[in-house]
């Protein structure tokens, strides 16, 4: 009899063990599906789906279209220096190009984009218009070379991490005109760290979930283990009951 009762309790045991180390598995089961998931979403995104960091990329180049093309017809009639108005010329034409394109892109993925600058965007533009000569110089390169600076991580980050070959291609375009800008804006000589515009570089803070596990995922998991864990618990009392009444 003792041997029989030392059989059941090694059995319950057993396949209590089992069970944990199930529901230990899940989790990893359902963060296995949602790689899977992860991939028909990329195959989906192949196929004209975009992103939310996609869809953000398209709306902050019109955002910067919205104002810098009039900033940069400004500058190129206004600007004190040479090199300012030449350099106002080639943002403005460029800005223009990049907005016939994302339009386009805008219209094909089902993107609304804005039809006015920001709040900010429009307070820059007052600024700028409000100075003169030199004042206006520094101004246009100052505030131009921030803006840019700001936007360059969220084009290389679209750039690097886009599951869209459209959208990939155009982040290509956009960086490399970003970069040009820049360079442009700082060959003025009116650029000035002391300013303390480059700051805005660092600003931006989206998250971009590349390798990290999502809220869904870890619910998910959660759900499972307790699942399991409930089921754990009832087949031991189960079967300590059934030992319970052979005695």
């Amino acid at each position: 009899m003792g041997d029989n009762n030392m059989r059941r309790k090694t059995i319950r045991w057993t396949v209590a063990f089992l069970f944990v180390i199930l529901g230990a598995a899940c989790p990893a089961a359902g963060i296995a599906f949602a790689g899977q998931a992860g991939a028909q979403a990329e195959q989906a995104a192949q196929n004209g789906t975009l992103a939310d960091i996609d869809r953000e990329f398209l709306t902050v180049i019109r955002f910067a279209n919205l104002w810098e093309i009039p900033m940069g017809e400004l500058a190129a009639e206004r600007g004190r220096s040479q090199t300012v108005r030449d350099v106002g010329a080639v943002l403005a034409e460029d800005h223009t190009k990049l907005d016939v394109t994302v339009k386009k892109l805008a219209s094909q993925f089902g993107v609304q984009l804005p039809d006015k600058p920001t709040s900010s965007q429009q307070h820059w533009m007052d600024d700028i218009r409000s100075k003169s000569g030199e004042s206006f110089d520094s101004t246009f390169a100052d505030r131009l070379r921030a803006a840019h600076g700001t936007v360059f991580g969220l084009v290389a980050e679209v750039r690097a991490g886009t599951r869209n070959d459209v959208i990939r291609g155009f982040a290509q375009q956009a960086n490399d005109i970003v970069m040009k800008h820049m360079t442009l804006l700082e060959s003025t000589g009116d650029v000035s760290a002391e300013h303390g515009m480059f700051a805005e570089a660092s600003a931006r803070t989206a998250e971009y979930p590349e390798n990290t596990l999502s809220r869904g995922d870890l619910v998910l998991a959660l759900v499972v283990a307790l699942l399991m864990a409930g089921a754990t618990i009832g087949i031991i009392r189960s079967f300590s009951a059934h030992g319970t009444a052979q005695r």
